[in-house]
């Protein structure tokens, strides 16, 4: 079970009220940083739902991260001449490796999925993990409507872009997100703490929250270490889902002293 922390994630994006994506600003000579909650307060910007749910700790990654960090530094050993500082700071950078190239394929996987879906060129290589995908909606016979949809949800103050959207049957309306995952054969692979209240908080900001308990919001995982392998989770009670998340949210409203909902612009 996730617990209160003070800490949020690292990759914390925001939105202008219009769902305008506004996760940099320029910089001082001329570049670009990342956007802080400083300039959150002063634009009036909605943090993401991830950035939200950031929040909450997560014990199981937080093993692995520690885990990582370990195997780096005895990949790693400090050399004579390094400062204890210099080479921590070293260990902790490449302990982001696996981390790093995991996020460049899953955003490969993803685009991939919007080409599938969109009529856009497909590379080949990307069709093991897509293909299963494509395989499951023709069956399953849904209509997707959207993809890549950045919804925001003014009353509540969040925005977040969502994966696809989708119809089926006479009035059937659903949610989908793509997650890749390491997996390993004969293992079962299930949600983790959060990406229930993500779909929930996606779809009660498309949907509206009176038209959660009817809406099918599932997970589909990709396998990065089986190829071809592809799992769909459902979520079920998107309602109660959606209040913990209003939870949360009220919890990082507390702790950054920023309330977006009645933010001026």
């Amino acid at each position: 079970m996730a617990v209160l922390t003070a800490k949020t994630s690292e990759s914390a994006h925001w939105y202008a009220r219009d769902g305008q994506p506004c996760h940099a600003q320029a910089a001082r000579d001329g570049g670009e940083r990342k956007t802080t909650i400083r300039d959150a307060k002063r634009l009036g910007l909605l943090p993401s739902v991830t950035s939200i749910l950031g929040i909450l700790a997560k014990p199981g990654l937080d093993t692995w991260k520690l885990k990582k960090v370990a195997e780096a530094a005895l990949a790693n050993p400090k050399q004579e001449q390094e400062s204890a500082d210099y080479w921590i700071a070293r260990v902790i950078e490449a302990s982001k490796a696996e981390t790093v190239s995991a996020s460049d394929l899953g955003s490969r996987i993803h685009d991939a999925l919007d080409a599938a879906f969109t009529g856009a060129n497909l590379y080949t290589e990307m069709l093991p993990y897509v293909q299963p995908v494509i395989d499951w909606v023709n069956e399953t016979s849904i209509e997707i409507t959207a993809h890549e949809v950045v919804l925001t949800n003014l009353g509540e103050g969040y925005a977040g872009r969502v994966d696809a959207l989708f119809r089926f049957g006479q009035a059937g309306i659903g949610i989908l997100d793509y997650k890749t995952r390491k997996t390993e054969a004969g293992k079962a692979v299930t949600p983790y703490d959060g990406q229930g209240m993500q779909l929930a908080a996606y779809a009660a900001a498309h949907y509206g929250a009176e038209a959660l308990p009817r809406v099918l919001a599932a997970n589909v995982f990709i396998s990065t270490t089986e190829p071809g392998r592809m799992v769909v989770c459902k979520h079920d009670r998107l309602d109660e889902l959606y209040l913990d998340f209003l939870a949360a949210a009220r919890l990082w409203r507390a702790v950054k002293g920023y309330d977006p909902r009645n933010a001026e612009v």
